[in-house]
């Protein structure tokens, strides 16, 4: 089953990576040295159970972008609203418009890049261990998917898994950072799997057609179509953007997902309150956290809820994210060196590891 399930990923999903799940750049450096190693990815809410373990290294040569969890990240804004993000600075791109603290609509332009900036903190395992790793990010996607952008990733000081403490093989990565080609989608591929917005700006606008939408997406055959719908969801908001009339219907197309229950004031990792869209499973709630007025994807949150393995105390935090900004720039910064290449579209794999 779960091969099936990986085989329908990978000759579905676009380049662009998902926020969990993210391979680390030891593996990359230490590709054979690693070959034994697993990784552990939340998936929060999903159809397959409440957490799924994939070898890395299937992982990497499929490229899956799946929609198991999602992490943002980079700098997480003020504690007490929406953060202001203006463009990184020393860069050549030029901010045309930058999402600040009332939530602008943006209308990029073709040619331009939708750069991303979040802070995330997921579960990971390796070595017999298991601990809460986290990351800034941010993903200069580019505004038609047939041009190819960029992902960041710097690796943060790790924290422990409720009721264990951090083991050694957790803090190896701290104070990496890496940097990936990301292609805006692979030829050949369904055209409902991008996530660009020159695409997603001709979603339906009614949640009836937005909700069958949800469900088309390329997912696995256990017939749980609830929960991979809700993770559906997920993937359409995290690091991506939509005008408001997409937003509003795939919110609402999100509360009529069998199981979604609906939250207010729930926080995301920038101290942010909004309302939330919310499924358990597994002992799991994921949470999905908007801005009320805007329906602005602000963040997610995975509460145990109960039985989760390894075993954690109802309450603990598992997962928390926020996306503190949304920019429209001209152009991916100059000065990276270090490219890892995007093979996912390489039907052999490629070098690529699917990160974030």
């Amino acid at each position: 089953m779960m091969d099936e399930e990986i085989k329908v990923f990978a000759d579905a999903r676009p380049a662009a990576p998902s926020y969990g799940g993210e391979a680390r750049e030891r593996a990359r450096r230490r590709l054979m040295a690693e070959a034994g190693r697993r990784r552990t990815f939340p998936l929060l809410g999903g159809a397959t159970g409440a957490r799924r373990f994939l070898g890395w290294q299937a992982v990497g040569a499929f490229a899956v972008t799946v929609a198991l969890v999602g992490g943002v990240t980079v700098a997480v804004g003020s504690q007490g609203g929406p953060a202001s993000v203006a463009g990184p600075a020393s860069r050549p791109e030029s901010a045309v418009v930058a999402r600040s603290g009332d939530f602008p609509e943006l209308e990029p332009k073709p040619g331009q890049f939708l750069l991303f900036e979040s802070t995330t903190m997921y579960t990971s395992e390796g070595d017999g261990e298991i601990w809460l790793y986290r990351t800034n990010r941010k993903m200069w996607r580019p505004v038609h998917g047939g041009t190819s952008g960029l992902l960041e990733i710097e690796w943060l000081e790790p924290r422990p898994y409720p009721g264990q403490t951090v083991p050694e093989v957790a803090k190896e990565d701290a104070e990496v950072t890496s940097h990936y080609e990301i292609k805006g989608y692979c030829p050949g591929a369904p055209e409902e799997v991008r996530r660009d917005y020159a695409y997603l700006s001709t979603l339906p606008a009614d949640a009836g057609e937005m909700r069958a939408f949800l469900y088309r997406q390329p997912h696995g055959d256990d017939g749980d179509d609830d929960a991979y719908a809700f993770d559906a969801l997920n993937e359409l908001f995290r690091e991506s953007y939509m005008p408001r009339a997409q937003r509003e219907a795939a919110f609402e197309a999100g509360r009529t997902i069998p199981g979604v229950t609906v939250a207010q004031d729930v926080e995301d990792a920038a101290g942010r309150k909004g309302i939330a869209l919310g499924r358990e499973q597994h002992g799991l709630l994921t949470q999905l956290i908007f801005d009320p007025e805007t329906f602005d994807f602000l963040g997610e949150r995975g509460t145990v809820t109960g039985t989760v393995t390894p075993p954690a105390p109802v309450g603990s935090t598992l997962a928390l994210t926020a996306q503190t900004g949304v920019t429209v720039v001209d152009a991916l910064p100059e000065d990276v060196t270090d490219v890892n290449p995007d093979g996912s579209c390489d039907p052999a794999g490629g070098t690529r590891e699917p990160v974030g």
